[in-house]
Parts: structure tokens; C-alpha cells; sequence
């Protein structure tokens, strides 16, 4: 469960409400959501370029040599020993990892429509991203940003989680980061459904609505749709 009772007082229910969450007349082409990125691809100003880790604003080493911000928040680079027996290609390695004392919030919205369902993507700029944007979900954020660490503002659509009325989780499960890069990290997986959309607060220009199809032809695509929107959609 996640801490701070961020989700801690809202029912928890078992299905999607109505209708099925895959519906015969549900918008299947994924042009338009195609071109909508593209639009926002070709209109953003975002550029980033490799430079010396010693270059790195508000970073530095500490007296272990490991790599933290300023704040001491957001994640850590250290060293990892590994001893592995006979289950992996070699017996030992050392290696760097990113270590995080808290964990991350990893929310797709939903609402259902005269069409059926309908899940809410994030175009995310991302400076590794192939193409500067990526289709993600609603939210995905560490609680170091939900927190401001960044003094920046707070990530979009937090408000849905924390509103009192109007929203239900249809699905919460923690899941493991990827353990080769992150240090025993996991992230709170989760499915919000909108019964009144007054709750967002959020300007929804980075955003738009795609049905179950239209994810599912995105998922087929080169470096396009976010792999954390598969992993908190397959189980539904």
C-alpha cells in the first residue's frame, strides 16, 4: 500500500464499471492519436545532449563516491557486489545502481464514454526518450516530485489520486522497478476511473483519450508507447 495515504481512503473495487472494457464500436485506429503526437513533437521546445557527469548541475559525489542531489532526494547512484552462484553468466560482478528510498506512482485514468472505456496518455518528454515524446500513463512520478524536491511544480493529474469524491481505484498492485538499473525499487501500480471529470485540474494539452484498441495498435509501434502503460493495463 502506498504510504502518506495518498489512495488510503477510497473504496477499492474489483472490475470497470458498465460496459466491457473492450467495445465493438470503440475507436480502433490509432491516425488520429498519431498525429496529435506528432503535432505536439514537432511544436515543443526540448533538447538534451550527453555531457561529463562532473557537469551535471545540483549533483555531486559524496565521501563514498556515489553520485546524489543536492536535496537528498530523487534517486542515488552506488556500487553494487553481487555473488551469484551458478544462476547467472558469471559468479560475481560489481556494478552501479540507482537507489531510491521511496518509491514511484504509476496511474492510468479511465472513464467510459458512449463508446466504451477510454484511458487517459501523457505525452512525455523524456530526455533518453527516441523522439523526444513518449505515450505514457496519466501519471508517473516519484514521491520525490510529488514532494517538489525539484522546487518545480507538482506533476499533472496527482489531483485525481487525492480527490475525496468522484474517482474510484479499480486496480492497485505494487511492482518491482527493474532491478538491473534500480535497487530494490517498486513502484504503485494503478487504475483510476473518473465518475465526474470536474475532479481534474490539470491542463490536459499533453493528453489525450485512447480506447483499449487504439493502446493495443500503439504497443505494436517502434519506441512509442511507454512500457509502464503495459504493465498497469495487462492485468485488467
Amino acid at each position: 500500500m502506498m504510504a502518506d495515504g495518498l489512495l488510503g481512503d477510497l473504496e477499492v473495487a474489483c472490475d470497470l464499471p458498465g460496459s466491457q472494457l473492450v467495445a465493438s464500436h470503440e475507436p480502433k485506429d490509432p491516425a488520429p492519436i498519431l498525429a496529435w503526437r506528432e503535432a505536439h513533437r514537432s511544436s515543443i521546445r526540448f533538447k538534451s545532449d550527453l555531457i561529463g557527469l562532473d557537469q551535471v548541475r545540483d549533483w555531486s559525489r559524496d565521501e563514498q563516491g556515489n553520485v546524489r542531489h543536492k536535496s537528498g532526494q530523487f534517486f542515488r547512484i552506488e556500487g553494487a557486489r553481487v555473488e551469484s552462484g551458478d544462476v547467472r553468466e558469471v559468479a560475481t560482478w560489481d556494478q552501479p545502481i540507482m537507489t531510491q528510498s521511496d518509491g514511484g506512482v504509476l496511474a492510468m485514468v479511465a472513464r467510459e464514454t458512449e463508446k466504451g472505456v477510454e484511458f487517459l496518455l501523457q505525452a512525455i518528454a523524456e530526455c533518453g526518450n527516441i523522439d523526444v515524446l513518449q505515450l505514457g500513463p496519466t501519471v508517473q512520478s516519484t514521491w520525490s516530485n510529488i514532494k517538489r524536491a525539484h522546487a518545480g511544480k507538482r506533476p499533472p493529474m496527482v489531483e485525481v489520486l487525492t480527490a475525496e469524491a468522484g474517482v474510484r481505484i479499480v486496480y492497485r498492485a505494487e511492482h518491482n522497478e527493474e532491478g538491473g538499473r534500480f535497487w530494490r525499487k517498486s513502484n504503485e501500480n494503478i487504475v483510476a476511473f473518473l465518475d465526474d471529470e470536474r475532479v481534474i485540474e490539470t491542463d490536459l494539452t499533453m493528453f489525450c483519450w485512447a480506447s483499449p484498441s487504439q493502446i493495443k495498435e500503439l504497443a505494436l509501434m517502434d519506441n512509442l508507447l511507454s512500457p509502464f502503460v503495459k504493465t498497469i493495463l495487462s492485468p485488467l
